[in-house]
């Protein structure tokens, strides 16, 4: 008896557990494919995703492969500053020039730049030598051209001796005067033996910009012939430009504050009010809410300019605002009477999330989104699939999507939420209990009949 009645309730419990979401749970997707053959796939979040989903945390967000099963997927903040770029620049390179010994009663240097500035440096108490005779006693590099950082330079260099060693000091100034010291010493080597080489030719820098560098050999040696200099060149990081959007002006029956809607849940992140007159200025603050009948919530206050001069035209940065995804904001002029006759615009933006997910099954998968019906998604941090990877490795592993134009999957059906559900759960733990005690009554009333039936017949 007890066993039926267990396998009754597990029977039950099973026939009220959640369905496995589908695509049609979902009003709108997105095609995304890869190409690139790897076990993960990541794409930017586009921005009608933000404008259709319902939830502020992308719970209503799935990806699904080409069979409509779902695959496990993780959601990762985007970069703000891509990474930087390295590269080679061939810089020229110049011979310092010295009075060779016997020649004059002391040393003389010249240097003549590619754009035709010309120094020159002699040595206190020292003659012009009057035979001509001079010698290369070092060699400066001209990096001027170089936009980013320094980070090496490599040598294409020979000594005239023959010699396959040779240590150098590397200097540096900016006005070819003052000079100071960024590599005290180092060593250039080039040894070759049945047909192999070993060399080093490269020599790292302190990671900055330079104007002029400065070769100086430091051993006995002659100075060193130097075919060709290479620097390595390490870009400054540039920011990442965020999404921007226009948000929908609302009515409002105050002249001192301006509304609008985003129509959309993004992670707002900047903000810009655009205003419609040259040489403008206003004082304002900032608010938003999640929905019309929220509280308003400060976020800035400052001031918005715009400003043109003959040349040009400026305008205030953006203000910077912490993270948010609410839909509603508010304009509040400082003092109402700075109003303005036309009212400006407010430009937002973000930086949208990525969707990383595991390539799991056929491909194209689709990233469908926007629902009142499916089961909200369990949200993964970006580091939860393959957790057991190193980040190097890991690195390898994601290959790029691409997504195609939206479509439409369940339509406005998907926005309109079940009935509500009957708590099985609850009716079959009830049921159970129930049960159980009529059970229990039986067994008492069963004992007690037997009971009693003993005592008659002992009678």
């Amino acid at each position: 008896m007890t066993s039926k009645v267990g396998l009754l309730a597990f029977t039950l419990l099973c026939a009220g557990a959640n369905a496995a979401p589908v695509p049609d749970d979902y009003a709108q997707g997105v095609d995304i494919f890869s190409y690139e053959g790897r076990p993960l796939v990541e794409v930017l979040v586009p921005d009608f995703v933000y404008q259709t989903a319902t939830r502020d945390d992308l719970g209503d967000v799935r990806v699904f492969n080409a069979e409509g099963t779902a695959v496990p997927h993780a959601f990762c903040a985007s970069p703000a500053t891509v990474q930087p770029v390295i590269m080679n620049a061939s810089l020229p390179v110049f011979d310092l020039q010295a009075a060779a010994p016997g020649s004059g009663n002391g040393a003389t240097v010249e240097v003549e730049t590619s754009s035709g500035t010309q120094v020159r440096v002699q040595e206190e108490g020292a003659t012009p030598s009057t035979t001509g005779e001079t010698q290369t006693w070092a060699h400066v590099i001209d990096a001027r051209s170089v936009s980013g950082m320094l980070r090496s330079i490599e040598f294409d260099w020979m000594s005239p001796d023959g010699a396959s060693q040779a240590s150098v000091r590397i200097e540096a100034s900016e006005d070819l005067d003052q000079w100071r010291s960024v590599v005290p010493s180092t060593t250039l080597l080039r040894v070759t033996r049945d047909g192999q080489q070993l060399q080093r030719k490269v020599i790292p820098l302190p990671l900055q910009t330079y104007q002029y560098l400065r070769v100086v050999r430091t051993d006995d040696g002659p100075s060193l012939q130097l075919a060709a200099v290479i620097a390595e060149v390490m870009q400054q990081p540039q920011s990442v430009e965020p999404v921007w959007f226009n948000a929908n002006p609302v009515a409002s029956g105050n002249a001192g504050e301006l509304l609008f809607d985003a129509a959309r849940i993004a992670p707002v992140t900047y903000a810009r009010l655009v205003l419609p007159h040259d040489n403008a200025s206003v004082r304002v603050s900032l608010q938003s809410r999640a929905d019309e009948k929220a509280a308003w919530r400060d976020r800035w206050s400052g001031e918005f300019y715009s400003i043109v001069t003959e040349s040009e035209r400026r305008t205030s940065p953006p203000a910077e605002i912490d993270g948010d995804h609410d839909r509603y904001w508010r304009v509040v002029y400082s003092d109402a009477s700075q109003a303005l006759t036309r009212a400006p615009s407010l430009e937002l933006g973000y930086r949208p999330a990525k969707v990383r997910f595991l390539a799991q099954g056929a491909s194209p998968y689709t990233l469908a989104f926007g629902s009142r019906r499916a089961e909200p998604a369990p949200i993964q941090q970006c580091g939860s699939l393959l957790a057991g990877v190193s980040e190097k490795d890991l690195s390898q592993m994601i290959g790029e999507g691409s997504v195609g134009a939206p479509h439409t999957l369940g339509g406005e059906v998907a926005f309109k939420p079940l009935p509500q559900k009957t708590p099985v759960r609850l009716f079959v733990l009830w049921g159970v209990l129930i049960l159980g005690v009529g059970v229990l009554v039986a067994m008492s009333f069963a004992l007690l009949k037997r009971v009693r039936h003993e005592t008659e017949s002992a009678k």
